[in-house]
């Protein structure tokens, strides 16, 4: 018999039988290749993860908003309910049913993929495929969804909810429950041993028995309740309901006591709740290119069952450049490097390593036995066969680390004593000096800033309606971060400051966090903060999960219910009822009423446990210094996009943990490591690498940087550590807020942190850059109002000795930090001749020099 390509990669799991010693149901691929099988497809194993694959639930399909052919899915398949429902509901097309079970051929999910009958979305499967047959099993076998609830099911009647029920569910009585049942039957030490608090317990009941028949309110034991028509038996015992929330519940019982469960099947239906996604090889390592490799993919579920479900997964690379991958988990090496392939199921996501180590010519360096972050990158390198460059030289240390750590250039004098110092520690010393500058507490204000959100347009003011306001409140939010950084203030507690704020008490807390406009919300005010301290982004949850995310819609739910009694009146955040919320994958907070919210929400993300707030924080401030995160993009943490060095972000995630969430004790570590110090030369094998710090990336300089450097580099030598210093006049310090919207700002890519995402800064070169550079006002009025030219001037007219050679290499000095080489002031020395006077001549200079890309970029 001839097998597809898609039925041999799907049954590797027949011939092995099983993975680690486990017992593997062999995939649906292998048990549908023909029909006349006795097996039965489950709706949510099988047929939901088919229709993903096929891409019927896709964006473009019948998973868009309006759908297609006025059938709808859910969005990527994560609403079973909704999805049963639909294929059940009557097809407008005059073609017939989508499902019939009586005639599963004539169903429209079989004809139309297959192309028996006109189909928009072409040929998805061929006639007796094991796709075919498995629709095809499925439908004649019932067509059963995700939940049967058995006094019914036994009659033959299949239940499912439709958008409306569970909407009703969440809105209505989800609420009601929570806000009225929870004290006496909620998680903990529940009266009679009854909780309220899913479908499974409600069935399950109490010391009285079930608490619920679904479909029967009368029958129902809370409904009786409720109703207080039994004197032995009212709920809840301080007053009864009103009666619309009494009708409430009825109906909910009435349409079968919906309870959407976070991955969409009902609540109670433990068996069917995947509890891990496997995948074989762990790590896949290609000698050369060309090279394949089978990727088997493992489902275990709630019950024990482990399935071979290859053939219902997804597959994704996330660099095709290194490795390619088919939708059946084949994977083709395409060229050196490492990467990962995602791979999802369900609500599983698995990201399996890829590597295609790089050929060394030649005898690599040995690898440096240092511990720290350099263990961490040489051990990675050493894997990929990628030789480190050198270090860098030490006016390129002073210049990277100057801009990277304070924002600012060194100046001429600064430069020549560091390289004239001969210590062997004075790299050390040079980062120590640096983090007691103020430079350095006002550099990472204005990231801690861009990373919160401090936006003068959007803080709003309680008493005042005037702009001016708006930029007085964000320099007021600036400075309150500029003292803690200025003090080491432990990062968690500078965070704490901002989360548990109050209007009434602004020199403990900043509360203009919570006061701007793009929080009117309590879901706005989720996803700012998961983006802010957690580095997640939330946004896609509010409406489905993604697929290559762990959330989803009830976790965003969960989360933004904390901040639904957040005010920004003068009144106290406070909790109005006691309720039980959960944690974003974490247990449940109860709050009593009174309690403010925020405060559990703290202490969850302090904790050593916690798997974000460290992390995002340690990920981004390495960013900082190398362009690019150890997860990239810095606030993207999804298990879709993994660390590109699992082990070194989980060490010095660690030792912030350990040294108090110390960010000078950060800031040391990292720019004292060898990997920091590279130069940015490559050589034959790093040329290409961007992920694994074998060398420093050349970056333009940020915006904020650029003001600041013209600034400095035109001033009088007299000025130029005042420049250097005066916090008040720098782009770096106060200026950053007024000169967010200015179009030196917005050509340079400053973020004027009006959404929730690290990507609005952008620190690429582009041609308009190049352009500013040459010709913008700006430039030319720096050069022309320059003090420090006007001073040359000055001496030449009044017939002063002028050292060409020195002013020469004053040039440099000011703006890419180094001396000049002797051709470099050959060079200019003949172009001073060439012109009518030295002021000139050196004017043409600095023209020339910040234009260049030295100048320009941090290497």
């Amino acid at each position: 018999m001839k097998y597809s390509t898609t039925t041999i990669a799907c049954t590797l799991l027949v011939l092995i039988g099983s993975v680690g010693g486990q017992e593997v149901i062999p995939s649906v691929a292998a048990r549908f290749d023909r029909r006349g099988t006795e097996a039965i497809p489950d709706f949510q194993r099988h047929v939901v993860p088919l229709l993903g694959r096929l891409g019927c639930n896709s964006a473009k399909c019948h998973g868009s908003f309006q759908g297609q052919g006025n059938f709808r899915l859910s969005l990527f398949g994560f609403d079973f309910q909704a999805d049963h429902s639909a294929l059940h509901a009557a097809a407008s097309s005059e073609d017939g049913k989508r499902l019939d079970v009586h005639k599963p051929e004539e169903s429209l999910i079989a004809l139309k993929p297959t192309e028996q009958i006109d189909h928009d979305g072409g040929k998805r499967f061929e006639l007796g495929s094991w796709e075919h047959n498995l629709l095809l099993r499925w439908i004649e076998s019932g067509a059963l969804g995700a939940d049967i609830v058995d006094a019914t099911s036994q009659q033959g009647v299949d239940i499912a909810y439709s958008d409306e029920q569970v909407t009703f569910f969440k809105e209505r009585i989800q609420p009601l429950l929570e806000s009225n049942c929870h004290e006496c039957h909620g998680y903990s030490n529940p009266k009679a041993s009854l909780r309220l608090t899913s479908r499974q317990r409600l069935l399950a009941g109490g010391d009285s028995g079930a608490a619920i028949v679904p479909s029967d309110p009368n029958k129902s034991l809370l409904i009786q309740a409720v109703r207080y028509g039994n004197d032995d038996l009212k709920m809840p015992p301080n007053g009864k309901l009103k009666q619309r929330e009494i009708a409430d519940l009825e109906k909910w019982v009435r349409i079968g006591a919906p309870w959407p469960d976070r991955d969409g099947s009902v609540a109670g239906d433990t068996n069917q709740v995947l509890v891990a996604l496997h995948y074989e090889p762990d790590e896949i390592v290609f000698p050369e290119t060309g090279e394949t490799s089978q990727i088997v993919v493992i489902a275990e579920w709630a019950s024990g069952e482990r399935e071979d479900v290859t053939c219902l997964s997804r597959f994704q690379t996330n660099d095709d450049a290194v490795v390619r991958v088919d939708r059946n988990g084949l994977a083709t090496s395409v060229g050196e490097g490492d990467t990962h392939i995602i791979t999802f199921y369900d609500n599983g996501i698995a990201a399996i390593p890829v590597l295609r180590p790089y050929k060394v010519t030649g005898t690599p360096s040995a690898p440096d036995t240092l511990q720290g972050i350099d263990r961490f990158v040489n051990a990675k390198l050493g894997k990929l066969g990628l030789v480190p460059s050198e270090l860098c030289t030490d006016a390129e240390f002073l210049r990277r680390v100057s801009i990277d750590m304070t924002g600012t250039l060194p100046t001429p004098d600064e430069v020549i004593a560091f390289l004239a110092d001969k210590s062997a520690d004075k790299r050390t010393d040079k980062i120590d000096e640096l983090l007691q500058r103020p430079a350095y507490a006002a550099w990472w204000a204005n990231k801690l800033c861009d990373f919160s959100g401090c936006n003068p347009t959007s803080i709003q003011s309680l008493l005042e309606v005037a702009t001016e306001v708006g930029y007085v409140r964000a320099l007021e939010w600036y400075d309150w971060i500029y003292e803690r950084v200025d003090r080491n203030e432990p990062y968690d507690e500078l965070v704490e400051g901002i989360m548990l704020a109050r209007l009434t008490s602004r020199d403990e807390g900043m509360p203009y966090f919570w006061t701007r406009q793009s929080l009117k919300q309590p879901k706005d005010t989720a996803i700012s903060v998961a983006h802010a301290f957690l580095g997640i982004q939330l946004q896609c949850a509010e409406c489905h999960k993604h697929p290559f995310d762990r959330w989803t819609q009830a976790d965003f739910n969960d989360f933004a219910r904390f901040f639904d009694s957040v005010t920004t009146s003068k009144r106290r955040s406070a909790a109005r009822d006691k309720q039980e919320i959960r944690l974003l994958r974490s247990h449940v907070v109860a709050l009593e009423a009174g309690d403010d919210p925020r405060k559990p929400i703290m202490d969850w993300m302090r904790d050593k446990n916690n798997p974000w707030f460290a992390r995002a924080f340690v990920n981004r401030v390495w960013a900082g210094y190398f362009n690019v995160g150890i997860v990239d993009p810095p606030d993207q943490f999804t298990p879709a996009n993994p660390p590109s060095n699992p082990g070194l972000l989980d060490w010095l995630t660690a030792g912030f943990i350990e040294n108090n969430f110390d960010m000078r004790w950060l800031h040391r570590t990292i720019t004292n490591s060898r990997a920091y110090q590279r130069s940015w030369r490559p050589n034959a094998t790093n040329r290409n690498d961007r992920r694994n710090f074998s060398r420093a990336i050349p970056r333009r300089i940020p915006a904020e940087v650029v003001y600041d450097a013209l600034k400095q580099a035109t001033a009088s030598t007299d000025k130029q550590d005042l420049v250097r210093t005066n916090l008040q006049r720098r782009a770096s310090g106060h200026l950053s807020m007024r000169m967010a919207g200015t179009h030196a700002m917005k050509v340079f890519g400053k973020t004027d942190r009006s959404i929730n995402c690290d990507c609005q800064r952008v620190n690429e070169p582009t041609l308009l850059q190049a352009i500013f550079i040459q010709n913008d006002p700006l430039v030319r009025m720096r050069l022309t109002d320059s003090e420090w030219i006007i001073q040359i001037e000055d001496d030449e007219a009044t017939q002063k000795s002028i050292d060409e050679h020195e002013l020469i290499q004053q040039v440099w000095l000011r703006t890419v930090n180094r001396p000049a080489i002797e051709a470099e002031v050959a060079r200019s020395v003949k172009h001073i001749n060439s012109v009518n006077s030295v002021a000139e001549g050196i004017s043409d200079l600095m023209w020339a020099m910040i234009n260049t890309k030295e100048f320009i970029l941090n290497h």
